[in-house]
């Protein structure tokens, strides 16, 4: 299925998470069944743009990682509202809503996929089932303009995509050149718009939980 199908049949609205509250502590998620996490495969492509901000080459870990002038790629985004609590609420929302769209594995783990926004080394990588133009833009819109993912210093936006997400078909990494040359998903831009506004660390969270209930 190609982009455009895949953009066609993303629904906009995300229904489901009724329970969270202005009471932050008391907030509550649905429970997701997980399955067990599925071993890294190895990978034979070449990583050839893995520094775009700092020019520096990149070679294959044995976990099929890019490195970076030696070094494994263990960083993770940075995400970091005004309380933990906060945090929290707004990543899990975020995470949630990711899999009501579609766009990430339905067996994905909510600690795996908290932990690449944690700001810490991790190991993790999270599955993408949408588009790569999806992707590429979320990170454009989430990183580049808004600026709410903050990256680790050093690191590139698009080094970071290409660590922490793999594309659906056969565990393969989207690689830094892919990613960067994507253009704007027309079909998905609305579902864009509305993750990157779960994570805007200003908005009051009962517009958050309007937006997690389906209600604009």
């Amino acid at each position: 299925m190609d982009d455009k199908e895949k953009s066609a049949q993303q629904p906009v609205v995300i229904y489901g998470i009724a329970n969270i509250g202005c009471d932050q502590t008391g907030a509550t998620f649905q429970t997701v069944v997980q399955a067990p996490t599925q071993p890294v495969s190895e990978t034979k492509a070449k990583d050839v743009a893995a520094a775009e901000s700092t020019g520096q080459s990149t070679v294959r870990s044995h976990a099929g990682r890019p490195k970076k002038a030696g070094k494994k790629i263990q960083e993770s985004f940075i995400y970091q509202a005004h309380t933990e609590e906060d945090t929290n609420l707004r990543l899990q929302s975020f995470y949630l809503g990711l899999k009501q769209l579609g766009w990430i594995a339905e067996d994905t783990q909510q600690q795996r996929f908290l932990s690449i926004f944690s700001g810490k080394e991790t190991t993790c990588r999270v599955t993408w089932t949408g588009g790569v133009n999806t992707l590429a833009e979320l990170f454009r819109e989430l990183v580049s303009r808004k600026q709410y993912v903050k990256l680790p210093v050093g690191v590139s936006i698009w080094v970071m995509v290409n660590a922490r997400f793999w594309e659906k078909e056969g565990n393969r990494e989207f690689g830094n050149d892919r990613l960067r040359s994507t253009s704007v998903p027309t079909g998905d831009k609305d579902a864009i718009d509305l993750m990157v506004k779960v994570m805007d660390p200003d908005l009051p969270l009962q517009s958050l939980r309007e937006i997690m209930q389906g209600q604009r």
